[in-house]
């Protein structure tokens, strides 16, 4: 009795002691480098603490929250960003995986070329972009098959379980998203989903909602946006699904997994090709192209339609406006105001904040690739801007509107630019899968996967999407707060 008493209270010791050292480096690290360096990063830390309190306040049970998980999930990401964000080798790293992955998918060109001539790239999502989502799907179903991302995935998911005190299979799942899509990541797992608790089973398809893994990489970079960045906005934001996950859904003792009925037998015989498992490295080949071409399709449709949407929306919102006096009244114009907030929080430059605003609501409405769109020729103005002034004192600019002409040049910046730290909070805040268009995936792939549960996933479906949206802004306050323009 006297050594278990011992061992527990050296174990209590312990485990405040590294909170009060996490804690203290935490806040030394930001009084004295950050503040003192970039004050104006200062800012972000607004964000750390409201987008928890709001998680926390419209939490499922805020007596049951394990804030030993939520804490260490918000360092863990704070470590990683220090890595990424504040250290040469650490964004050298992020960028050489940015610069094979690159790499990878440029080989998906000459399939472009064969199929559509090299005039391809006047239609370069269709034409450009799916064939590169076709050869990564390709790629993961293979490397799947060989055991790499299971070994990867399994290896890092169970460690991230161990630090932040949740389940093997939650931590799994968090870490199969950064790769895989949604149904893949969740096969890593399916033979634990129908004796998960609700809590659990929320964390998987909240974790595959704010992620980009797959497709949704490939479709984000053909908007303009490096690969490196959503690489590492893509990883920081696992333990930052799981911190949000468990604080609008927390586990506790008394959850009760709901019984089967057996009625699922034959609907479960109907899976998709999604769950093939391939049987031979060639038939891995195939799986893969099966895979691609349900996603690729789905990802097609889903982005035209809702594009479609979004302009008749615009066209409604512009006749009602033209009525009240109101110019120009879109879904865009609205959105900037209503994620005004949001983005200041962030750490975005307030001059910056309308247009960010604009991109989060576009983003939660539709989808991300609709506004990564919008903000990647704002990153290409911010470069060429950046290297026109650094070039000479004698090189001036004028304003025209939103937009900026480079004199000695006699080129025009079309819509202008945004200060860099705003364009990096974007990038990370817009990485992520998290959207009202997004929702009916989700549903429909756990769905062939764990059909008696697919009543508590639609009922819980918008509390995902909102901790999915959280999880992205959480990562993208870090990016702001830790920010160094010369790295």
């Amino acid at each position: 009795m006297l050594r278990a008493y011992s061992t527990g209270k050296r174990s209590l010791i312990f485990r405040w002691f590294l909170y009060v050292s996490m804690t203290s480096f935490f806040v030394i690290y930001v009084s004295i480098v950050v503040a003192l360096r970039k004050p104006e990063n200062l800012t972000s830390l607004i964000g750390l603490f409201v987008f928890p309190f709001v998680l926390w306040l419209t939490s499922k049970n805020r007596l049951k929250v394990n804030w030993h998980t939520v804490y260490w999930a918000m360092m863990l990401q704070f470590v990683m960003a220090l890595i990424i964000l504040e250290t040469k080798w650490g964004a050298a790293f992020i960028q050489w995986w940015g610069s094979r992955l690159t790499d990878l998918i440029g080989s998906a060109r000459a399939g472009s070329v064969f199929m559509f001539g090299k005039t391809y790239t006047d239609h370069y999502f269709l034409m450009g972009a799916m064939p590169q989502a076709l050869l990564l799907i390709v790629s993961l179903s293979v490397l799947t098959y060989l055991g790499v991302i299971k070994f990867i995935v399994e290896t890092l998911g169970r460690a991230l379980a161990s630090c932040l005190g949740v389940s093997p299979v939650e931590g799994i799942n968090a870490i199969g998203n950064i790769f895989l899509h949604v149904p893949e990541s969740a096969l890593l797992i399916q033979e634990y989903i129908a004796d998960m608790t609700p809590s659990q089973l929320f964390v998987t398809y909240a974790s595959g909602l704010s992620t980009v893994g797959g497709t949704s990489l490939i479709i984000f970079m053909s908007s303009g946006v490096p690969a490196a960045p959503l690489i590492a906005a893509s990883t920081m934001s696992a333990p930052a699904a799981l911190a949000a996950s468990k604080l609008s859904f927390p586990s506790h003792s008394g959850e009760e997994v709901p019984v089967s009925t057996g009625n699922e037998d034959e609907r479960l015989t109907k899976r998709t090709l999604l769950l093939e498992k391939p049987t031979s490295l060639m038939h891995s080949v195939i799986v893969g192209i099966n895979q691609g071409i349900v996603l690729i399709c789905q990802a097609v449709f889903f982005i035209m339609t809702f594009i479609i949407i979004l302009e008749w929306v615009n066209n409604t919102l512009i006749w009602f406006g033209d009525r009240i006096g109101v110019e120009n009244m879109t879904a865009e114009f609205l959105f900037s105001y209503m994620f005004y907030p949001i983005a200041f929080m962030m750490g975005v430059r307030s001059s910056d904040c309308l247009f960010v605003g604009e991109l989060l609501g576009v983003r939660t409405f539709s989808f991300a690739v609709v506004a990564y769109p919008k903000l990647g020729p704002i990153m290409v103005n911010g470069r060429a801007f950046r290297a026109y002034v650094a070039g000479g004192v004698n090189n001036t600019w004028s304003y025209v509107g939103r937009n900026i002409v480079l004199d000695n040049l006699n080129q025009t910046l079309t819509g202008g630019v945004i200060d860099p730290r705003s364009e990096i909070i974007a990038t990370y805040a817009l990485c992520g899968s998290a959207s009202f268009a997004i929702m009916g995936l989700i549903i429909g792939s756990f769905e062939a996967i764990v059909p008696n549960r697919i009543g508590e996933i639609t009922h819980n479906i918008v509390r995902a999407m909102v901790v999915g949206t959280f999880a992205s802004y959480l990562t993208a306050c870090f990016a702001g707060l830790l920010f160094e323009e010369d790295i």
